[in-house]
């Protein structure tokens, strides 16, 4: 009788969970990097947290800094003891090194949560294309410097992509903040 009750409550407490309606999309990718104070850091680490990713370079003088800015914006919004993680990964590692993404994040990181990384270039390539399914690659003619993408991607506690988000748009902010909490429930 105890365990049939056991059961039950375990069953109510299941059901009663909030699940997002944020659709699955794709895990992860399983890389590893180096982050800003030269420390490894496997995106695996990172599980448990629902976490903010976006591509930027510190040379990048268009669209990085607004994302990097609205990172900036989305970290406020959000509780610091939520259980949330924000990550930053150079395109251009040749010159990101951990110093210079350490002098980058004194202009925008407001809170510890928020890690810079860089690594091996076909690493990073290869987990924004073939992991995260964003662009990623070599310059384009008259393009930027280097190719990468205007996306935040926001990944649940298990490491699954739930969600994209223009980070260049100032309107995202609130919307990766939701989501962010939303998933951050689950």
């Amino acid at each position: 009788m105890r365990a049939a009750k056991f059961a039950l409550f375990v069953l109510l407490a299941v059901s009663c969970a909030r699940r997002s309606d944020l659709p699955r999309l794709f895990p992860v990718p399983d890389a590893k990097f180096v982050d800003d104070t030269g420390k490894p850091l496997a995106l695996a680490s990172l599980k448990g947290n629902v976490v903010v990713y976006d591509f930027i370079f510190t040379s990048c003088t268009g669209v990085c800094p607004i994302m990097s800015n609205n990172m900036k914006q989305v970290v406020a919004k959000v509780a610091k003891d939520a259980p949330v993680r924000f990550v930053s990964i150079s395109v251009d590692p040749q010159r990101d090194t951990p110093k210079l993404l350490s002098d980058y994040a004194l202009r925008f990181r407001n809170d510890a949560r928020w890690t810079f990384l860089t690594g091996d270039r076909t690493e990073i390539v290869r987990a924004a294309v073939q992991g995260f399914k964003l662009a990623a690659g070599d310059p384009t003619p008259g393009g930027e410097a280097l190719l990468h993408s205007s996306k935040f991607a926001v990944a649940d506690k298990e490491g699954m992509i739930r969600a994209y988000f223009d980070a260049s748009n100032g309107e995202a902010i609130d919307q990766v903040a939701n989501a962010v909490a939303e998933l951050a429930e689950e």
